[in-house]
């Protein structure tokens, strides 16, 4: 499994190796060409900041249901969602239609009252919602936010660099403040006879690229380009980032937004925190030119970020 999804080293490049770049450029290309998905080893997120924000989770997720009720998604899609409520529609990468079986939160950037996007109520720029009762967890999970958020902005460059644009290409696209998002998942264990249940239904993300965090109970699976479904195993010292629909778009069809599903047969439960990192809402996404040409016009049409992420959630899809 390690041999399909490759293991990059971001430290040699993040220590200001610069002859270290172009090797990384090239191995960000070969996972954007061929697989979607790649291990990311010395990240530089401290072990001990990831396991606050685990420990954090276990103890949202622990609360009362009662409590976690009372933080109910609003319409920012910031909150709790509970075990059965998630039910995605069927697409084409899966027909199933049965809820997930999982239990989820989801924050995002911090925003205090006097937030003039979100005294406004601007879609998509609410507050969090908080248990009155846990401020170290509020902290250990907006420490691990800010940390895996310059994890991303960090990387943009390669990505740029690796998609034939210039270094900078990306930056003032996720200048002021990106679209993330921050989902704390709890799988409980599952009756694996069901026809069609999952903890999460085969998919993609309509991330620029995902963060994923997890511990070592299995359960997720990727379905790699020869439509083999593989689980990839939890590599100490490393997060796996998957690249999303947006990226996919941008690149014209290029970079491949990879399916996959989490099915926790294990027996015990499991826990796993990703992090959804894409533009600001008002960037424009168009088809990067060193993705176009004449035999391969552009799929898609100039488009604002804002009223894609819309269109997503009435249900349509980013590419």
């Amino acid at each position: 499994m390690v041999e399909e999804i490759p293991i990059i080293d971001f430290g040699p490049c993040f220590s200001g190796d610069e002859r270290a770049f172009g090797s990384l450029a090239c191995e960000i290309a070969h996972a954007c060409d061929e697989i979607g998905f790649f291990y990311a080893l010395n990240h530089g997120i401290p072990a001990e900041l990831i396991e606050r924000a685990f420990t954090g989770a276990r103890h949202f997720f622990a609360l009362p249901l009662e409590q976690k009720m009372a933080l109910s998604l609003d319409q920012s899609h910031l909150g709790y969602l509970p075990i059965g409520a998630s039910v995605q529609a069927a697409s084409a990468v899966h027909h199933a239609t049965r809820p997930n079986r999982n239990e989820s939160f989801f924050v995002s950037q911090d925003r205090d009252s006097n937030h003039s996007e979100a005294v406004v109520g601007t879609p998509s720029r609410g507050r969090n919602q908080w248990p009155a009762d846990l401020l170290e967890v509020r902290a250990d999970m907006m420490a691990y936010f800010s940390a895996v958020s310059t994890l991303c902005g960090r990387m943009l460059s390669s990505f740029a660099v690796a998609l034939g644009m210039t270094i900078d290409f990306f930056a003032p696209f996720f200048a002021g403040e990106p679209n993330a998002r921050l989902r704390f998942l709890h799988y409980p264990p599952q009756d694996t006879t069901e026809d069609h249940a999952y903890g999460q239904r085969p998919h993609t993300d309509n991330s620029f690229i995902t963060a994923l965090a997890r511990t070592d109970v299995p359960g997720l699976s990727v379905r790699l380009p020869s439509g083999e479904w593989v689980a990839p195993p939890a590599i100490p010292g490393t997060l796996l980032i998957n690249l999303g629909n947006v990226l996919r778009r941008w690149s014209n069809d290029r970079v491949l937004s990879t399916p996959h599903r989490v099915l926790n047969s294990s027996g015990v439960h499991r826990y796993s925190i990703a992090f959804f990192f894409g533009p600001a809402l008002d960037s424009v996404i168009k088809c990067l030119p060193s993705c176009v040409s004449t035999d391969n016009p552009a799929r898609y049409r100039p488009a604002r970020y804002r009223d894609l992420i819309h269109d997503f959630y009435r249900g349509e899809p980013l590419y």
